[in-house]
């Protein structure tokens, strides 16, 4: 999807037969914030697939985290419209929120109280958490993101790590029908990063819409279903991962040691193909990759792997924000 179009929903069966759309569980239109004169977003239209994992990315000042908080009714837009899961926002934030986790621009708690308590705070806050509820859903929460034995330390002996850790677990005290993360990973190690990308995935496994910001480009292609690009506060593009990746003329790459056989075989029947390191590059224009492969096969030329060639999100992301738009 480009900027200006919608993305079409998921279908499911209805009444009559007929597939019926699902509503995005975001869905954004003409939607604008300027501080005097200066442009933060700028007539951003945008929809979010129900159960979709949308990386939202974009340089420094590109307005990634101006128009979370626009989502979320922490700020007021100053043009457009919003809705998260069927609901207008700001109008029916109060209808909406509870079924919405966040973490935006870094946690704020108590420094003086411990996470656990921090947590329990938090907690009674759940409009959809009874009290006696309460004890578990801490401690549910802690474990999910490895807090568990620091939980009786106070916050503001927490590393930076461990604060986002702390605000990640605020965000998953009961469970969410959408999840905003805004750079979720900011001060975790390596390990503390690939708990996030479990999460994430388990957040995604169960059907719940996740929306996440972050610089890190490894991480959106690792964990994202879905990508929108900001820049300048403009959305340059969106949709899904996979399709942007695999770009408008499929590729195979074909690892052989046999590069001048596979040539010779594809030219024979008219299959664009170019040499590469270990193997061949080629063009699946009126072909498929199965029917490429059986013909390298049946001409005796041996295939040690086969698999889709994709541009890397970070070369994808440099032609979208650098080059002419």
């Amino acid at each position: 999807m480009t900027a200006g179009s919608a993305t079409v929903g998921s279908m499911t069966p209805s009444h009559g037969g007929r597939p019926a759309a699902v509503a995005p569980a975001i869905r954004v239109r003409g939607l604008r914030k300027t501080f005097g004169r200066a442009v933060a977003v700028a007539a951003v239209d945008l929809d979010v697939p129900a159960g979709a994992v949308l990386g939202v990315l974009g340089p420094n000042g590109s307005g990634k985290t101006t128009m979370i908080r626009m989502l979320l009714a922490l700020s007021r837009p100053t043009a457009g419209t919003v809705e998260l899961l069927g609901s207008p926002i700001p109008l029916g934030a109060g209808q909406v929120l509870p079924h919405v986790g966040a973490l935006v621009e870094g946690p704020g708690f108590h420094p003086f109280l411990s996470g656990r308590e921090n947590l329990r705070r938090a907690a009674a806050a759940e409009p959809l958490l009874s009290t006696p509820a309460i004890p578990a859903a801490v401690d549910d929460a802690l474990a999910r993101v490895g807090l568990t034995d620091a939980a009786g330390r106070r916050y503001r002996a927490y590393s930076l790590g461990m604060k986002q850790r702390l605000g990640l677990a605020a965000a998953l005290l009961v469970p969410r029908r959408l999840v905003v993360l805004d750079e979720p990973t900011n001060g975790l190690d390596p390990a503390g990063t690939r708990e996030v990308r479990r999460i994430i995935a388990e957040l995604h496994a169960a059907g719940t819409t996740v929306l996440v910001s972050s610089h890190l480009l490894a991480e959106v292609e690792a964990t994202c279903t879905h990508v929108a690009v900001l820049a300048e506060g403009s959305l340059i593009t969106s949709g899904s991962l996979a399709a942007m990746l695999d770009g408008d003329a499929p590729l195979l790459d074909v690892r052989t040691p046999d590069v001048e056989g596979a040539l010779d075989a594809l030219c024979a029947e008219s299959v664009g193909a170019s040499a590469v390191s270990g193997g061949v590059r080629v063009e699946l224009n009126g072909t498929d990759a199965p029917a490429v492969v059986a013909r390298l096969v049946a001409a005796g030329v041996a295939v040690h792997e086969a698999r889709r060639a994709r541009t890397g999100l970070d070369e994808l992301f440099a032609q979208l924000t650098e080059g002419d738009r």
